[in-house]
C-alpha cells in the first residue's frame, strides 16, 4: 500500500476518491489545486499523484510538468483523472509528461483501484525524462482540440436558444442588474407591438403598470440571498390604446460572488384567457340567474295551485260542516223529542262527531296550504322578534330533547317587525323539529338575529328584496345536511324524506308561505355531513307603527236586518242562509253578482249588509261591493273566502277598509261577524 495525493478542485470529487483508496488501505492526502499540490509533493513526497486535469490556476498539465522538472519529484508516477478529456485526448500530453495513465472520472472503483497499483508497483519503470517544447505543443494542441469543440457546442447551444427564444409562445427579456434589458425576443416586441428599440434598456417596463417599477428594478438588483422574484397579472394600455391581459414573472440572477448578474423576465399575453373566464363567469352567473328563476316560478306555480285547491275545499267542508250541524242539530231535537230512541240518537251522533273531526283536519290541512300559498290572512303588528324566539324556545324546550344543545345569539336592539307572535312560532316550531329530525345522535342548533340593510338588485343571498332594513333570523344544525337533490325540492308541499306516517311535507312549504306573505325571504344552505343553515329576512316595522287595538269579543245572537248573500257555492249559501235566516235575519240570496245587483234592484226594501264571496266568476266580490254601495250607500259590506286572493296586497294583508270572514266557519262564526259589522255600521 501506498501513499496517494489525490488533487481536485472539487471536494465531492476528492472525498469518493479518497473513500476508494483507503478502504483499500493506501493513505490519502488532498489538494484541492496544482500550486498546492506541488507543495504537498515536494513536502511529503507520495508515491503517487492523481490529479484532474483542468483545475482554476495551476491545472493538471502545468503540474505534471512541475513536477517532472524537480528531481525530488521526477519519478513520482501520475495518473491523470478526467471528466473533460476522453484518454485519447489527453494521451498524446500525457505521455509527453512521462504520466502513467488517463482515466475518465466515471471509470468504476475496480479500474481505479487496479490502475493505482500497478502505476506504484511500477513506479522504478517510470519515464522520467519529458521535453518541456513537446510537452507544451501537446498540451497547446490538446487545449485548442477541446476550445474548438466548446466553442462548437456553445454556438449549437446558442443557436438552440435562439431557435426556442424565436419560436416561444410568450416574451422573453434578459437585463443588467440595473433592469435595464439587453435582449427580447420577437415574441415580445409582437406582444407588445413596438421595435425593439424601443423596449430594450429600461423601454421592456411598458409591460406593467407604472406602480411596478420599483419592484421590478428592486427583483434586477437583488442578491443571491434574496431569491428575489415578482409576479405581475394586470390589464395593460397598448401603445395603439387598445387593452390587453398580461401576466409578467421577473426573476433575478444571482451571480457566484453573492449579488446580482441581472433578470430573466416572461411575458405571456393571457387576454384570451381572462376573455374565457369571464364569459364563463357570466355563463354561470346567468345559469345561477335561470335556476333561481325557474324555482320562483315553480314555487308560485305550487303556490297558487295550492291556494286554488284549498279554497275549492274551504268551499266543501264549509257546506260539509254547516250540514254536519244542522243533521246534528236535528237528531239532537228528534231525541229530545222522543222521535228517536236515545241509544240509535248517540250511535249517530257519534257517527257524526267522526265527519266532523275528519273535516276539521282537513280545515287544518287546507290552512297549511293556504299559507304556503300565501293566501291566508294576518293581521300583523309590530314585534319584538327577540322576545318571539324567547317564548317559542321555551314553549319548545321539552320537545327538542336533552341529546341536542340550543344556542342563541339574539341581536341587541334588533328592530321590531310586523308580523304576528304565531308566525314567529310556527317558523321555529317547524325548523326545529327538522332539525331534530336530522340530529338523531344529537348536536347543536343554534338560533341567532341580527339587523342587515340590503340594496336590493338580484345579486347575493337575499336578492329580489326591496331595499331596506331587514331583521336577519339564521337556524343553524350540525345534522346530517341534504343531498342536492333534496334541498332544490325542499320547499315543495307533501314533499317529505321521512318515512309513512312521519311527517306531511308541509313544515318547510308553510314556513315558506309565512315568510313569503310578511314580505321576507328564506334561503337554505346544505350539504350532506355538513348539517344545514336557514337564513331568514324579514322587513322591520316602521318606527311610528302602533300595534292595532285587541279585538273585543263579538256575540254570536242575531237580529232582524236584511242581508243580501252572494256565493257561487251552492252548499255555502244554503247553510249560511239557514244559519242567517234561523237567527231572525232576511236573506236574500244570490249565485253571483249580476243575480246580486237584479235581485237588489228589484227589492223595494232596505239592505242593511251584503255578504259576498271574494272570488266569484264574472264578477268579484269587491266589484259587486262598489256597484251595490254606490245605489246603497248605507249598505255595509262583509266579505268571505276561501282565501281573499282578490284583496290580499303584496304583504298579504287586507286594505283596512274590508272585513273577512275566513271559510270554513261555524254557525257562531258566521253570526259573530254579521252582528259586528252591523253594529260598526250602525256605530259610523
Amino acid at each position: 500500500m501506498g501513499t496517494v495525493l489525490v488533487v481536485d478542485d472539487h471536494t465531492t470529487n476528492r472525498e469518493l476518491v479518497r473513500d476508494i483508496l483507503t478502504h483499500r488501505g493506501h493513505t490519502v492526502i488532498e489538494a484541492h489545486e496544482g500550486a498546492e499540490a506541488l507543495g504537498l509533493a515536494h513536502a511529503q513526497h507520495p508515491d503517487l499523484v492523481l490529479t484532474d486535469v483542468l483545475m482554476p490556476g495551476m491545472d493538471g498539465y502545468q503540474l505534471a510538468q512541475e513536477l517532472r522538472a524537480a528531481p525530488d519529484t521526477a519519478g513520482t508516477p501520475i495518473v491523470f483523472l478526467t471528466a473533460n478529456y476522453l484518454p485519447a485526448e489527453a494521451q498524446p500530453v500525457a505521455d509527453a509528461c512521462g504520466v502513467a495513465k488517463v482515466l475518465l472520472k466515471s471509470v468504476d472503483p475496480r479500474t481505479l483501484l487496479d490502475a493505482v497499483d500497478q502505476a506504484i508497483a511500477t513506479s522504478t519503470q517510470t519515464h522520467r525524462e519529458f521535453d518541456p517544447e513537446q510537452a507544451a505543443h501537446a498540451r497547446q494542441q490538446a487545449v485548442d482540440a477541446k476550445l474548438i469543440e466548446r466553442t462548437e457546442a456553445l454556438a449549437e447551444t446558442a443557436a438552440r436558444f435562439q431557435m426556442m427564444a424565436d419560436h416561444s409562445p410568450v416574451g422573453t427579456v434578459f437585463g443588467d442588474e440595473h433592469g435595464a434589458a439587453n435582449y427580447i425576443n420577437s415574441r415580445f416586441t409582437d406582444i407588445m407591438g413596438l421595435s425593439p428599440d424601443d423596449l430594450l434598456g429600461l423601454g421592456w417596463l411598458c409591460c406593467v403598470d407604472p406602480d411596478q417599477h420599483n419592484k421590478m428594478l428592486s427583483v434586477a438588483g437583488a442578491g443571491a440571498q434574496d431569491h428575489a422574484q415578482h409576479r405581475y397579472r394586470g390589464e395593460v394600455t397598448m401603445p395603439d390604446g387598445s387593452a390587453r391581459w398580461l401576466h409578467v414573472h421577473m426573476q433575478g440572477i444571482p451571480n457566484n460572488n453573492g449579488g446580482s448578474h441581472g433578470f430573466i423576465a416572461t411575458i405571456d399575453d393571457i387576454t384570451t384567457v381572462v376573455e374565457a373566464e369571464r364569459q364563463k363567469q357570466a355563463a354561470d352567473r346567468k345559469r345561477y340567474v335561470d335556476a333561481r328563476i325557474q324555482a320562483t316560478q315553480r314555487l308560485e306555480g305550487l303556490s297558487r295551485l295550492a291556494g286554488g285547491v284549498a279554497h275549492d275545499f274551504n268551499n266543501i267542508l264549509g257546506a260539509m260542516l254547516g250540514f254536519e250541524t244542522f243533521v246534528t242539530e236535528g237528531i239532537t231535537e228528534l231525541m229530545n223529542t222522543g222521535h228517536i230512541p236515545s241509544d240509535a240518537g248517540r250511535t249517530l251522533l257519534s257517527d257524526l262527531e267522526q265527519i266532523r273531526n275528519g273535516g276539521h283536519r282537513a280545515t287544518d290541512l287546507t290552512q297549511q296550504l293556504l299559507t304556503f300559498g300565501s293566501r291566508k290572512h294576518l293581521s300583523v303588528a309590530p314585534l319584538d322578534l327577540n322576545q318571539a324566539i324567547h317564548e317559542s324556545c321555551d314553549l319548545l324546550a321539552p320537545t327538542i330533547g336533552k341529546d341536542i344543545d340550543v344556542l342563541t345569539d339574539l341581536a341587541v336592539d334588533l328592530p321590531h317587525i310586523l308580523a304576528e307572535s304565531v308566525n314567529i312560532a310556527q317558523i321555529l316550531l317547524n325548523l326545529t323539529m327538522n332539525a331534530c329530525d336530522a340530529m338523531e345522535s344529537g348536536g347543536t342548533l343554534t338560533i341567532s338575529t341580527s339587523s342587515t340593510a340590503i340594496q336590493g338588485g338580484e345579486d347575493g343571498p337575499c336578492g329580489g328584496l326591496p331595499p331596506g332594513r331587514y331583521a336577519r333570523l339564521t337556524i343553524r344544525d350540525t345534522g346530517v345536511g341534504m343531498t342536492p337533490d333534496v334541498l332544490d325540492r325542499a320547499l315543495e308541499p307533501f314533499f317529505t324524506t321521512k318515512g309513512r306516517g312521519k311527517g306531511t311535507g308541509l313544515g318547510l312549504a308553510t314556513t315558506y308561505g309565512v315568510i313569503n306573505q310578511l314580505g321576507g325571504s328564506l334561503r337554505i344552505e346544505s350539504a350532506p355531513h355538513r348539517g344545514t343553515t336557514i337564513t331568514i329576512h324579514l322587513p322591520t316595522a316602521d318606527e311610528t307603527a302602533e300595534p292595532p287595538p285587541a279585538p273585543t269579543a263579538q256575540s254570536a245572537h242575531g237580529g232582524t236586518e236584511t242581508v243580501l248573500l252572494a256565493d257561487d257555492e251552492e252548499g255555502i249559501r244554503e247553510t249560511a242562509a239557514r244559519i242567517l235566516t234561523r237567527a231572525g235575519y232576511t236573506v236574500i240570496t244570490a249565485a253571483n253578482g249580476p243575480d246580486a245587483l237584479n235581485l237588489a234592484s228589484h227589492h223595494h226594501g232596505s239592505i242593511q249588509l251584503l255578504l259576498s264571496d271574494v272570488v266569484m266568476p264574472g264578477m268579484p266580490g269587491p266589484e259587486l261591493a262598489d256597484l251595490i254601495t254606490t245605489d246603497r250607500p248605507t249598505v255595509n259590506v262583509l266579505f268571505m273566502s276561501g282565501y281573499a286572493d282578490g284583496l290580499i296586497n303584496d304583504r298579504g294583508l287586507l286594505p283596512p277598509s274590508a272585513t273577512l270572514l275566513t271559510k270554513p266557519f261555524t254557525a257562531s262564526q258566521l253570526l259573530a261577524a254579521v252582528r259586528a259589522s252591523l253594529e260598526t255600521h250602525r256605530l259610523a
